[in-house]
């Protein structure tokens, strides 16, 4: 009887630990504008309605970013290290991107989306993404330069990714990417990041104004 309590315990505590994941939609891999008129429409935005992008919204975009397509990534990293990860600040938390799941992963509950931005900004309010890079992926690299190089190849093209993405779904998305050093300090100290763990940008994303 002690066992089978223990167990059900057990039970209920992973269950208890899964629920505050967030299980996405399926991305949007059709309709919306063509690629070309997408870039045509691409830019930078910086006001933006208070409040997080849908979940169905969000799901497209970050499968945009750093998804899988057919086995493969959907943006190139150098030398094939795959050493992004998206960490993801919403109101109720932040998550890390498991795109093999296609789930939000609770890190940390509560709203750090501020910490992103400088006081007084205007991204406080809305969805925000960390692009981090980890070197210790790029195993035979030994030059530090060329880690950060490669590195910052990375996390532009998932960032021009998300760009796209949210210029051709048709929703009023905007976004802008930020320069993460200024609050690299802060993040890092909510988000479980290993030393060669490295946040290069901020992708905000909201519907605008």
């Amino acid at each position: 009887m002690k066992r089978l309590t223990l167990i059900l315990l057990a039970t209920l505590f992973v269950a208890s630990i899964q629920a505050q994941n967030i299980k996405l939609p399926k991305p949007q891999k059709d309709g919306g504008e063509t690629v070309l008129k997408s870039i045509d429409l691409r830019q930078s935005d910086r006001s933006f309605k208070d409040g997080d992008v849908s979940l169905q919204d969000l799901s497209t975009i970050l499968w945009a970013g750093w998804g899988e397509s057919h086995g493969k990534r959907t943006a190139p990293t150098a030398i094939n290290a795959q050493d992004i990860t998206l960490y993801v600040f919403l109101e109720t938390g932040i998550y890390r991107y498991d795109e093999k799941a296609n789930e939000l992963v609770l890190v940390k509950k509560g709203d750090y989306r501020k910490l992103t931005d400088r006081e007084g900004g205007f991204a406080g309010n809305v969805t925000n993404v960390a692009i981090v890079s980890d070197f210790s992926k790029y195993e035979r690299i030994k030059e530090h330069h060329t880690k950060f190089v490669f590195g910052s190849m990375s996390a532009a093209y998932v960032s021009e990714n998300m760009y796209l993405a949210c210029a051709g779904m048709k929703r009023n998305l905007g976004t802008v990417t930020r320069y993460a050093a200024h609050n690299e300090k802060q993040v890092r100290e909510v988000l479980p990041l290993k030393e060669d763990e490295h946040i290069f940008l901020f992708q905000t994303i909201g519907y605008k104004k």
